[in-house]
């Protein structure tokens, strides 16, 4: 089975290749420049933003970046999975759903099933951590997408802005305010998946990360957990986080990333986005 996904879930090069896991890449763009999503180019791009550059555009992958792993995998008989990010954060289901039918024209036979689990960046990056153990375990399409079902609603990912000044600029403050009032001086924890929401807020910064790493395991129980954490340029709290995490729960696997650009232009640099799936029956 091939597993694919889009640069919306955080998963960087060095994770997506662990896990086996095929990315089809996004983009974004400032005034002058447009830029093809990967780590190096996020890091870039998140000093350029505390620099002055302001926020900018993102784009969804083409229809050619999603051809590029189905038509491989459909003419080698491949079943193919590809799992992507709420529609409201990117339309990467409607140019993946266009690619599938266009192999599927070619090679009627192809199995490709485009699902999204509306969980986002970081908690769909864990759970497509969950999903690449499965499928390594052997664990057929069908098999593989009822399990999903069934771990999505309990998968899920946070985020603690540095400031609230950039989910200002970005028109989602309002929003997260709508549903935890006039945060005057607060730091929110937010949740990315089919909106953009408010989900808790803190005094403090440190307080604001202690509740997100609290809040964001309680959909999964006692669970033993798959985790992403993803930053926009703060790898030092990146891996505070992560050690908090093992911390707290049961982590079989974490990995420590950058936080893709299509999250990123909403809550700016220095945010940290935590993300965790519970492991599946046989991962």
């Amino acid at each position: 089975m091939r597993l694919v996904t889009d640069t919306t879930t955080c998963l960087g090069g060095t994770a997506a290749a662990e896990l086996g896991i095929a990315v089809a890449r996004g983009s974004f763009a400032f005034a002058d420049e447009r830029v093809v999503d990967d780590e190096l180019a996020w890091r870039a791009a998140y000093d350029r933003m505390r620099a002055g550059a302001g926020v900018p555009r993102t784009f969804a992958p083409a229809e050619a970046a999603f051809l590029e792993h189905f038509r491989p995998a459909a003419e080698r008989g491949q079943a193919v999975l590809c799992l992507v990010t709420p529609f409201d954060v990117s339309p990467s289901f409607t140019t993946a759903s266009a690619a599938m039918l266009t192999v599927q024209d070619e090679v009627p036979t192809a199995r490709i099933k485009i699902s999204n689990p509306g969980v986002g960046h970081a908690g769909l990056g864990a759970l497509l951590a969950t999903a690449a153990e499965l499928a390594l375990a052997g664990t057929d399409l069908d098999a593989l997408l009822a399990q999903l079902e069934e771990l999505a609603p309990r998968a899920d990912a946070l985020v603690v802005p540095e400031t609230t000044s950039w989910l200002g600029a970005a028109g989602r403050l309002a929003m997260v305010e709508e549903r935890l009032g006039d945060l005057d001086g607060d730091w929110p924890v937010v949740r990315i998946g089919t909106r953009v929401t408010g989900v808790a807020r803190a005094s403090t910064h440190e307080e604001a990360l202690e509740v997100a790493i609290r809040k964001v395991g309680e959909r999964a129980g006692d669970s033993v957990l798959n985790g992403v954490v993803a930053h926009a340029g703060a790898p030092g709290l990146a891996e505070e986080a992560a050690d908090r995490l093992r911390a707290r729960y049961s982590v079989e696997r974490l990995f420590v990333t950058e936080l893709s650009m299509a999250i990123g232009a909403v809550v700016g640099p220095g945010a940290v986005a935590i993300g965790i799936a519970p492991v599946g029956a046989g991962g």
